[in-house]
């Protein structure tokens, strides 16, 4: 595994916890609670489908637990976008979550891309 893919693990493993942190600062009230479970679940889908996809047992699994994270993170990025735009949370910490938010996708999308496009250079 290359260096690279170890950055993405560990942020996607460190966004995650950060996540869990700034939930802690919302308020309980009607109807948050389901869009925290929503973030942490989207969250640790990313973090969760990385390792999946570093341990899968082909390309083809590689790609897929990537896309799956792919989508768990553009995910966080609409919870969290939701968070900030309604005041629910630490609005300094949702700016900050938004921002890294906005990059994993950017990095997940890539490794699909770069993995598709080195199995199709195989063939």
């Amino acid at each position: 595994m290359s260096s690279s893919a170890c950055g993405v693990d560990e942020r996607a493993f460190r966004f995650l916890c950060d996540v869990i942190r700034f939930v802690r600062t919302a308020k309980p009230e009607p109807g948050v609670r389901r869009l925290v479970d929503q973030l942490v679940a989207s969250a640790g889908s990313i973090a969760a489908n990385r390792q999946e996809a570093n341990s899968g047992s082909s390309r083809r699994e590689f790609v897929r637990f990537n896309e799956i994270a792919l989508r768990s993170a553009n995910e966080a990025v609409l919870w969290l976008r939701a968070f900030a735009a309604t005041g629910i949370g630490n609005p300094e910490t949702a700016s900050l979550l938004l921002n890294e938010a906005r990059q994993l996708p950017r990095i997940l999308g890539s490794i699909v891309v770069n993995a598709k496009a080195n199995a199709r250079a195989k063939l």
